[in-house]
């Protein structure tokens, strides 16, 4: 192919590309897929995606020359697998290698999918990933068992979850990650466990597995993986909705109908259909009720009272008022939830989460453990702002282990345990940033203190150590950068630097509700 050819290529997008290579005549065709793998690699060119789309007579003509081209086993029998039905039957494949002849053989629909069928042996779709999309969240345990093993095989493969009728997608390998983690919770919660007791089991696995995605709100946010169902377990990472459908998915499992609602502004939510709560004083209550797992998973990370678990739409609407008074609407849905009309009160809640050891005997949570041990840090140091936050630092990081990869959570904790005053501040801001070599940007969390005792210190959260690393004023604002947005937020200052009429008080990005502890 000439340079000017290569030229347009190169500056053409992936469908002129596509549309470009499809024209060629088939020998210069065959001297393309040859000679520039490397681009080909480069602007994730398949070699199928041009055949499938040539006419039956080209596709013959390319078949004659493939042995030719220097493509691999798997790329040849890509292109087998998607030609035309009229010229697969055309071709004789009585002498034909077997993973030709199979290749040939499996058959494929519309566009060159292919047709995945549990009764064949799935040897036969090793190499294909490319070609396999597959809807599973209907499938039943058996049916699960055996996909399980196909992941093994085609572990790329793509596997599509719905949401509000939009279709994710997931990696065959991070469905199987996924199955195995709900396996390991629902398989071992006990069978004479009540249907309350199982969701409360659920929704705080949930919370110490999945975490709010950080880097929602910003410029390298990116939705389609934070709503994947699979992928936001395998990963860890999820928005609203995505948390919401992994435990919608779930609480099927264990039969709990729910309904994923939205209130204004998009927040998305469960409702639990027809559910039987136990109430302190030993009454029952069925009806439908509110849980939001997104606005509980800094409280079940940290062992806090999930005070958004199994609440009525009046309360989910109280809990809607941020710390300033403001009614973030986030529940508002009165068409979808005037009928959610039950729910746990403190101690009903708190005698449901003792019985399943989630809470000690007198109902109270993990969570006042950290803060108890917070308060005696504060007073070991009341003198020395500096020492105390490196010891309330240690403290957290013992609580939550995985402090640094829980960024939301972990901005939510520190907000409850650092005590402005104790640390006779002037300024403590806890907030996020990005390693300006990180090429995705990924948030790291971060704690200014401007100290009336010692001065200016910077603090980040660092993921190989798991620990709070201390770094001088210059060389943190020389390594990390605040996200375009944040800044838009703040009329374009970096939150620990000077605005105007500051006051002493803790400072974030913004009064985030839904994570807060």
């Amino acid at each position: 192919m000439d340079s000017q050819k290569m030229q347009a290529l190169s500056k053409a997008n992936q469908e002129g590309r596509l549309a470009m290579l499809r024209a060629l005549d088939v020998e210069e065709l065959g001297e393309f897929l040859t000679n520039h793998r490397e681009f080909c690699k480069e602007q994730n060119i398949h070699p199928f995606e041009i055949t499938k789309a040539l006419d039956s007579e080209r596709q013959k003509e390319f078949l004659s020359k493939l042995e030719q081209c220097n493509l691999t086993l798997n790329e040849k029998r890509e292109i087998l697998t998607t030609l035309r039905p009229e010229v697969k039957q055309s071709i004789d494949i009585t002498n034909l290698p077997k993973e030709y002849a199979t290749a040939i053989q499996i058959p494929t629909k519309y566009g060159g999918q292919i047709e995945f069928e549990f009764d064949r042996d799935f040897e036969e779709y090793r190499g294909l990933d490319n070609l396999i999309t597959v809807s599973p969240e209907d499938f039943t345990p058996e049916q699960r068992k055996r996909f399980m093993e196909f992941c093994d095989i085609c572990p790329n493969a793509e596997v599509l979850s719905s949401l509000k009728d939009v279709a994710y997608s997931s990696s065959a390998i991070e469905y199987k990650e996924g199955e195995e983690w709900i396996a390991s919770v629902i398989d071992n919660i006990p069978s004479a466990y009540s249907q309350a007791q199982k969701i409360a089991i659920i929704d705080n696995a949930i919370g110490k597995k999945i975490s709010h995605t950080p880097t929602d709100g910003t410029e390298a946010f990116e939705p389609k993986n934070s709503k994947a169902l699979w992928k936001v377990i395998s990963n860890g990472y999820g928005v609203c909705n995505g948390v919401a459908k992994v435990e919608q998915y779930m609480l099927k499992r264990i039969g709990v109908e729910s309904e994923i609602v939205s209130g204004h502004g998009h927040h998305g939510f469960l409702k639990l259909i027809d559910v039987e709560l136990p109430l302190a004083n030993g009454e029952t209550v069925k009806g439908n009720t509110i849980l939001d797992p997104t606005w509980n998973l800094a409280r079940q990370r940290f062992g806090g009272m999930p005070d958004n678990f199994c609440i009525t739409y009046e309360q989910a609407r109280k809990n809607d008022l941020t710390s300033l008074g403001l009614d973030s609407q986030a529940h508002k849905n009165d068409e979808k939830l005037q009928d959610a009309t039950i729910g746990l009160d403190e101690q009903s809640l708190r005698n449901l989460h003792t019985s399943v050891g989630l809470a000690d005997k007198e109902g109270m949570f993990p969570l006042k453990n950290l803060v108890e041990k917070s308060d005696t840090i504060n007073e070991m140091y009341a003198d020395n702002p500096e020492e105390n936050l490196k010891h309330q630092f240690l403290a957290l990081s013992q609580a939550c282990p995985e402090f640094a990869t829980c960024q939301n959570s972990t901005m939510s904790a520190l907000r409850i345990i650092l005590d402005f005053d104790e640390l006779k501040a002037n300024r403590c801001v806890v907030n996020r940033v990005y390693d300006k070599t990180d090429k995705d940007k990924n948030a790291v969390v971060y704690v200014y203190l401007d100290s009336k005792v010692s001065g200016k210190s910077f603090f980040f959260a660092d993921k190989d150590t798991g620990q709070f690393v201390q770094l001088p004023q210059e060389e943190f604002i020389n390594r990390f950068e605040c996200y375009e947005k944040d800044l838009e937020k703040l009329g374009g200052i970096r939150s620990w630097e000077d605005r105007p009429k500051e006051k002493d008080r803790l400072s974030s990005i913004e009064d985030q509700k839904g994570e807060e502890i």
